[in-house]
């Protein structure tokens, strides 16, 4: 019933004469008439919101241009792209359709690329300007023309219709972000244009691509403004502007982003693991459970397997001597597998068993059991440095000894400590005639590290290449039985992370007797359970693997996401676990690539906490740029309160201008409750407009609200003194407006009024 009161209402026609108290009635009714009857002329855009938006084609142009050209044509580029969004509008207002709008724009674009070839192809031209002219002529033409023509067609989209808006919105993030999107994944040396000079003055780049965030979300912000008003425009960016900087100053944001979680899905990375007593509680659960007890963190055959092919840093090696080792490659240990579940290697749950191995990142030095050190190993010092969370400490090879060192960038490490490894210098050869296992082992520590599956195939397979690759005198040696089955497998076997072997009882066996097509996990599990049917005591190991030749000589090591990797490993007497890895001859899926060297280097230097600045540049950047920071934090949590302060002065207003009515005098009760009306009538969207007098508002807006005639005619006539004025009805004109309200604007709506502390703001 009310909403069809309420459309009764609207639809009857506003003007109409004023009945009331009032000084001119005729003239209140021409001026009602003359309001209504005005057609809606189309307002045109304020030259500040011109100025602005030209202003940013502009940017976003230069932003496109600048990677692509030199300084000359993006200069050329951003003035042509101003010029083209300052004749859209015109071009809009013309009785061209919209599709021929976009077919004009797409030939004149296929013309200018046409214009720039034929320039590069000129010989005339490259005589008379000569070759670097020409290039730059080409780049002017081909790039600022083309901007120009793109930004005639989408301003005059845009300004045409609304709805077209999106595609500037699409071009201005497009451009920021193609600009960045070198940085992503930890690579904070790139773009090089933005970030070498940063770095070579002691800087870090990650502020810049902040700054160059809040002027993306800016620009964004200002073309989805669409107000025409100039004071409404102006307040608009004002609030763009406190908002960016309480975004970005009051809630930490300006902090260097952490590394994206990516360890290539081996359950490399994770929350750390504290306390002396972790690991035994650790293996007590996983005994009661069956060895299975952290699903979350444990070694599991996957389908279609999707390693990280990312180079995303996770780390950073410094070593404190020159190592090189016989294997050409780094292996960064994490973690063991040696106890055989009835389907795949887990963590071992006996205390005696895989001592080598820690949960604990170190606060204190501690030392755990490694091999015996002699001609086979020797001590390396090294730093690890790690930029993301990991489950368990990485150390090269065969720690023995972890310490706690201080972190010198928490910006960007969250963790760093000392590790002594007893690394391997012994080659293969060496290795020839050492016997398996340790003499000091007792009879259930060897038969852990030998037990296997009970299927017959792994046996007779063991066997098969045992009596292929060696004589009868080489099979009772233990190294030449790994070089065995480690050759075997790298001849028949496939590296493909595109299989579905996971869903089987024996993923191993499906593997191994079936397409042997699998990566790195069901290699090592097929190493091991041979290894372990031929007499060889093993376990798999998990952690990076990286190739040697990555270093390029210099101290530090880069750690990246896409050398996750599981291997083998053997137990020789003299050696300790020896890393016996497989190394398919085919590949189906394809290697990673080389990491970045300037990245490594750039790392390198700030894990050991030294200034990527030269030694005769300017005051130090890096101290700046905190300051800055500080400063661009308190100043988020000034404005923030600025802001909360501003909240809470509108409601006492507010809330004072709703309750004077019930406090004023004889004199001032006409204007104080004629304000009060029009408060409640703007918390509903209803208020005057532009050059419109109260009276034209009172007749405009009388049908809906009756009541409000009376109130206007109190005011006005109290205000000139020109009429006489019944105060004593003001109490029952307020509550009758107050009901006009209720009947004809929903409760949200009027309960979102009432909660908005500048709703009377708009009132006039």
């Amino acid at each position: 019933m009310k909403s069809e009161q309420r459309a009764e209402r609207r639809a009857k026609p506003t003007a109409r004469p004023i009945a009331g108290a009032a000084p001119n009635p005729e003239h209140l009714e021409t001026s009602a008439t003359v309001v209504t009857e005005q057609p809606d002329a189309p307002q045109v855009e304020p030259l500040l919101a011109t100025i602005a938006r030209v202003g940013v084609y502009g940017l976003v142009a230069a932003v496109f241009t600048w990677p692509l050209a030199d300084v000359f044509p993006v200069v050329c580029a951003a003035l042509l792209t101003g010029a083209g969004a300052m004749m859209g509008p015109l071009l809009a207002r013309t009785s061209l359709r919209s599709v021929a709008i976009v077919l004009f724009a797409a030939i004149a674009f296929i013309l200018v690329q046409f214009a720039g070839s034929a320039l590069r192809d000129s010989m005339m031209v490259a005589s008379s300007l000569g070759p670097a002219n020409t290039i730059l002529f080409d780049d002017v033409v081909s790039l600022g023309l083309s901007a120009f023509v793109i930004a005639l067609a989408v301003r005059a989209l845009s300004a045409r219709r609304p709805l077209f808006a999106a595609l500037e919105v699409l071009a201005i993030s497009s451009a920021f972000a193609q600009l960045v999107i070198a940085h992503r994944h930890g690579a904070i040396n790139r773009p090089f244009d933005l970030a070498d000079p940063i770095i070579s003055a002691g800087g870090d780049p990650s502020v810049v691509f902040f700054g160059l965030g809040a002027i993306c979300t800016a620009t964004v912000i200002l073309f989805l403004v669409r107000e025409r008003n100039v004071l409404r425009y102006v307040w608009h960016l004002a609030a763009v502007a406190l908002l960016l900087g309480l975004l970005l100053g009051g809630s930490g944001l300006l902090q260097v982003p952490p590394t994206p979680l990516d360890d290539g899905g081996l359950g490399l990375n994770g929350e750390g693991e504290e306390g002396d007593d972790e690991r035994e509680g650790e293996r007590e659960r996983e005994a009661e459970g069956g060895g299975e007890s952290q699903p979350d963190n444990e070694l599991r055959f996957q389908n279609n397997f999707s390693p990280s092919q990312r180079q995303t840093p996770v780390g950073v090696v410094l070593f404190h001597d020159d190592y090189s080792p016989p294997s050409g490659a780094y292996y960064l240990r994490q973690d063991a597998f040696s106890h055989y579940n009835g389907r795949r290697m887990v963590r071992a749950t006996e205390r005696e068993i895989d001592r080598d191995t820690q949960t604990r990142f170190p606060t204190t030095p501690y030392e755990v059991d490694g091999p015996a050190l002699g001609q086979n190993r020797t001590l390396l010092e090294t730093t690890v440095a790690l930029m993301t969370e990991h489950g368990r400490p990485v150390g090269l090879e065969a720690p023995i000894r972890y310490a706690p060192t201080a972190n010198p960038n928490p910006d960007r490490f969250v963790r760093t400590y000392r590790v002594t490894s007893a690394v391997m210098t012994a080659d293969f050869a060496a290795m020839i005639g050492a016997a398996s296992g340790d003499p000091s082992w007792s009879d259930e520590v060897r038969a852990h590290y030998l037990k296997g599956p009970d299927d017959p195939r792994y046996a007779a397979l063991a066997e098969e290449i045992l009596a292929e690759f060696l004589s009868a005198e080489q099979r009772s040696d233990a190294m030449m039985r790994v070089a065995a089955v480690t050759q075997w497998l790298g001849r028949e076997s496939i590296y493909n992370t595109q299989t579905r072997h996971a869903n089987v009882e024996d993923p191993v066996g499906d593997f191994l007797f079936g397409d042997r097509e699998g990566y790195c996990v069901h290699l090592a599990h097929a190493a091991v359970y041979l290894m372990r049917e031929a007499g060889l005591p093993a376990r798999v190991a998990t952690g990076y693997a990286i190739d040697e030749a990555t270093r390029r000589g210099g101290s530090a090591l880069l750690i990246t996401s896409d050398r996750s990797h599981a291997w083998p490993e053997v137990y020789l007497d003299g050696f300790g676990w020896v890393v016996t890895d497989v190394t398919p001859a085919r590949v189906a899926t394809p290697p990673p690539s080389a990491p970045d060297p300037d990245l490594q280097r750039l790392l390198g230097e700030l894990a050991r906490g030294q200034s990527t600045a030269p030694p005769d540049a300017n005051p130090p950047i890096p101290a700046m740029v905190r300051r800055v920071r500080g400063w661009i934090g308190q100043l988020g949590w000034a404005l923030l309160f600025i802001l909360m302060l501003g909240v809470v002065t509108l409601y006492v207003i507010k809330t004072w201008r709703a309750l004077r009515p019930r406090f004023a005098n004889e004199e001032a009760a006409p204007r104080v409750v004629y304000r009060s009306a029009l408060d409640r009538l703007s918390e509903v969207g209803v208020t005057r407009t532009p050059g419109e007098s109260q009276e034209a508002f009172a007749a405009r807006v009388g049908d809906r609200f009756p009541s409000l005639r009376a109130l206007t005619g109190a005011h006005v006539g109290s205000r000139y003194g020109s009429l006489r004025v019944d105060r004593a009805g003001l109490p029952t004109a307020a509550r009758a407006l107050r009901e006009e309200l209720k009947q004809d604007a929903p409760l949200w709506r009027r309960v979102v009024g009432l909660v908005t502390p500048w709703s009377f703001l708009r009132s006039r």
